[in-house]
């Protein structure tokens, strides 16, 4: 998995750049994924995946897009 940056993002709702990308049911918590999710660069979804898949989710307020 490739660790993306979000730097330059914004949450479209509130404006912060505290911002996480959405990784859908992976296929293991590896080393580098686990520390994307400590620092908070990325959140887990587990289950169906909706269409259209939101990609980012705000930390702030929680809003997914």
């Amino acid at each position: 998995m490739k660790d993306e940056d979000q730097s330059g993002l914004r949450c479209p709702k509130c404006g912060s750049t505290d911002i996480a990308e959405i990784v859908y049911n992976p296929a293991a918590m590896d080393e580098p994924l686990l520390r994307r999710v400590q620092v908070k660069r990325a959140v887990i979804r587990t289950g169906a995946q909706p269409n259209p898949a939101p990609r980012y989710y705000c930390n702030y307020c929680g809003y997914e897009w």
